[in-house]
């Protein structure tokens, strides 16, 4: 330093010193220096931020310098929040200085509310290419997760970065992937060392899992690029983790396995080419063999040949012996469901049959059914003459009668059970009384009383069937039966048509001819039926018809008296509907069968009767509406005195046949018809007199015998119906059941007592 410039140092000091020891006029205080600030940022001719603390200001320049400052001291990355304390200003302060630099600072950024710096970012890349170094391959979006960074954000800062400062490579499908060509290289060593190992088709999530360090997608591409350059000998099922690898060593293996099979046997087992790893072996064998005609079947496939084979003999063997086993022509292990299918591609003659896996010719099974008719005519006489078709009859009548009954009673009870919700429905649906006592009515809810499973009116046919099938158990019509599918069997033994055929055909052959042969059987003993019963009536005398009307009007007059008891009773038009549609027409019936006799006509046809009159007396009987006039017209036109004891002894035997009824309907346990027989029986003890009515007529005959009996009485006998309708819906027990029994018998010999 020169003495002038020490002169001028001295001087300075000196005047320094000369302003520190003199005094002030007048001094301001803080709060004038405060107020003049303020007054000066006001005027806007001092632009200067107030610090946290309010105790200093701080200009923009300078803020925006220690602001640059700070984030170089933190490396490069500082949050809005830590600067706004480390400076002492607030965060708006801190936030608007922010956005003014990111205008002027190319180099600086804000993330998530942090600040940035291109600094930062250089280094972080140093960072990522040492890693890469180290592993091969970066995960951009692991390193975001670690770094607390956008991925984003850090992936289009690291890409620009590639090739400048990381020494990297980024994978083309999934962008966040770096890695380096030896990496690379390394795996697609290890992969194809990997798939060169392996001798059949393998999962590639197994594969994948040998190679963890590669993507899915850089896999496939490794993968893709090795099976199209050939380094690697096989084929990509799909292109999933769920596809499989296929050596293509162990396809040629299947494949020769499959064409010398074909080639050997004629066929190719489906299941045995699945178990050599064949996904869809169909498809694998159509290929296989373009040019031929396969048939396939559920688990085999019938070669060309073997299929012409099998026609060829099919068609041989129908000309004779007039039979082919086609089961005996296929390989071995071929289901009879197998055999189905094929017959339904072999085309066949229409004059031929399948029995399960035989083709018969029709000729020969029409043949076997003529061996049997000489046999029909026979037998036929014998079950005529032995009463068997009769009794027959008579069952399949009292099951048809049984099921009517029944059919009856149901439509009476769904009757009154519509009647009773009506009834129901029109207490529930208004609200009872006017003005102020006005009450609401309440109904309680009405349990079903009656059949339960009833359908609609609509389905009533069906419903009648269905509970003549259980009251008769379950069991079906019964029918006379002319042979066994056994004994048909050992007929057919002796045929020489069928001498090599195996055992099974036999028994096909008859259940194929058994329902024709059955129903040509009840045809034919119907006919021998018929032709008996007209020989039997040929023979009736003139006195036999007549004892017969007389028996017959002895009843009509005791069913007519019971009608006098419902003189004043609804139901006595329907009864006596009833007796003049059943029983009257038999008495009609009786009648003109008698007169025809008497004038020797033989052919049996009342038109011929020269008497007109009695023609016409005979045609108006079926216009009666009345059993009175019905009993009236009848004993104008047979004019037969009957004398008093012969109608007790025809009441005393009704009485009998009424008894047996009711004792046979507890012996099979048949309630509804143990009621009905019971109710019959009171009715001609009380009554002295018969009733002719149905099932249907119970109810109304029980409310009628009420009247007669004292309350006791009467009380037991509704406790027993309502039993019986329990029973009838399966909701009642038989021990209940046995009760009524007990009870009703101890009543009726109570009615009996003179």
């Amino acid at each position: 330093m020169s003495s002038a410039d020490w002169d001028e140092v001295k001087r300075l000091a000196a005047d320094f010193q000369r302003a520190q020891l003199t005094t002030a006029a007048q001094r301001l205080t803080e709060r004038n220096c405060v107020e003049i600030v303020n007054k000066l940022i006001e005027l806007k001719l001092l632009d200067v931020v107030f610090t946290t603390d309010g105790k200093e200001y701080v200009t923009p320049q300078q803020l925006g310098k220690e602001l640059l400052d700070e984030l170089y001291v933190n490396g490069g990355r500082l949050s809005m929040v830590d600067l706004a304390t480390s400076l002492n200003v607030s965060l708006g302060v801190i936030t608007a200085r922010t956005t003014d630099l990111l205008k002027s600072e190319k180099g600086l950024h804000l993330v998530l509310g942090q600040l940035i710096t291109t600094s930062f970012l250089d280094s972080f890349a140093h960072e990522v290419n040492e890693k890469l170094i180290q592993d091969g391959v970066v995960s951009l979006n692991e390193l975001s997760k670690t770094s607390d960074l956008p991925g984003d954000f850090l992936t289009d800062q690291m890409v620009r970065r590639i090739g400048k400062i990381i020494k990297g490579k980024q994978d083309e499908t999934e962008n966040w992937m770096i890695y380096t060509e030896t990496f690379v290289q390394r795996n697609t060593a290890k992969l194809r060392g990997i798939l060169s190992g392996i001798m059949r088709p393998t999962p590639l999530h197994q594969i994948i899992n040998k190679v963890s360090q590669l993507s899915e997608k850089l896999f496939f591409s490794i993968l893709k690029k090795l099976l199209s350059t050939k380094r690697v000998d096989g084929i990509l099922s799909g292109s999933s983790r769920t596809s499989y690898y296929i050596p293509n060593m162990y396809t040629r293996a299947q494949v020769t396995y499959i064409e010398r099979f074909m080639t050997g046997n004629g066929y190719v087992d489906l299941d045995a080419a699945s178990r050599l790893g064949i996904s869809e072996p169909k498809s694998f064998v159509q290929k296989r063999f373009p040019n031929q005609e396969l048939v396939f079947l559920k688990s085999t496939c019938l070669g060309e040949q073997l299929f012409r084979q099998v026609k060829d003999s099919v068609e041989d063997s129908l000309l004779s012996p007039g039979w082919v086993d086609v089961g005996s022509l296929l390989p071995f292990g071929v289901s009879e469901d197998e055999v189905a299918l094929l017959l339904q591609q072999i085309p066949r003659s229409p004059n031929s049959i399948t029995l399960g896996s035989n083709i018969i010719s029709l000729s020969i099974v029409e043949s076997f059914k003529d061996r049997f008719r000489p046999l029909m005519d026979e037998q036929s006489i014998k079950d005529v003459e032995s009463g068997k078709y009769v009794e027959i009859m008579t069952q399949i009548r009292a099951m048809e009668k049984k099921v009517k009954t029944a059919a009856l009673n149901a439509s009476e009870l769904d009757s009154r059970g519509h009647k009773k919700e009506d009834r129901r429905k029109k207490a529930a649906g208004g609200k009872g009384g006017g003005g102020t006592q006005g009450r609401e009515t309440k109904t309680k809810s009405t349990k079903k009383k009656y059949l339960a499973g009833r359908k609609d009116e609509s389905d009533s046919e069906d419903e009648g069937t269905k509970q003549g099938e259980d009251l008769n158990h379950g069991k079906s019509v019964p029918t006379l039966s002319f042979l066994s599918v056994k004994e048909i069997v050992r007929r057919l033994e002796n045929e020489e048509a069928l001498a090599d055929a195996p055992k099974e055909i036999f028994k096909a052959i008859a259940i194929r001819i058994l329902p024709s042969l059955e129903e040509e059987y009840q045809i034919v003993v119907k006919k021998a039926y018929e032709i008996f019963v007209s020989e039997q009536v040929g023979r009736k005398s003139k006195d036999e018809l007549l004892a017969k009307a007389k028996k017959l009007v002895c009843f009509l007059k005791l069913y007519t008296k019971g009608l006098e008891v419902f003189e004043d009773d609804d139901v006595k038009p329907q009864l006596e509907k009833y007796l003049l549609r059943n029983f009257g027409q038999e008495v009609i019936n009786c009648l003109t069968e008698f007169f025809v006799v008497e004038a020797g006509i033989q052919d049996g046809k009342i038109a011929d009767l020269e008497d007109k009159s009695l023609v016409a007396e005979l045609m108006n009987l079926a216009k009666v509406s009345t059993a009175s006039d019905f009993l009236r017209d009848v004993e104008k036109i047979i004019q037969i005195r009957v004398p008093e004891k012969e109608l007790t002894e025809i009441f005393i035997k009704a009485r009998e046949s009424l008894e047996t009824q009711l004792k046979g309907a507890e012996d099979s346990s048949d309630a509804p018809l143990f009621l009905h027989a019971f109710v019959l029986l009171s009715f001609s003890s009380i009554n002295k007199s018969l009733l002719f009515a149905s099932g249907k007529f119970v109810p109304q005959i029980i409310t009628r015998l009420g009247k007669s009996l004292t309350a006791e009485d009467a009380a037991k006998i509704k406790t027993a119906q309502d039993s019986v309708m329990l029973h009838i819906k399966s909701k009642g027990t038989q021990g209940q059941v046995d009760t009524i029994y007990g009870d009703l018998k101890v009543l009726l010999k109570t009615f009996n007592k003179p």
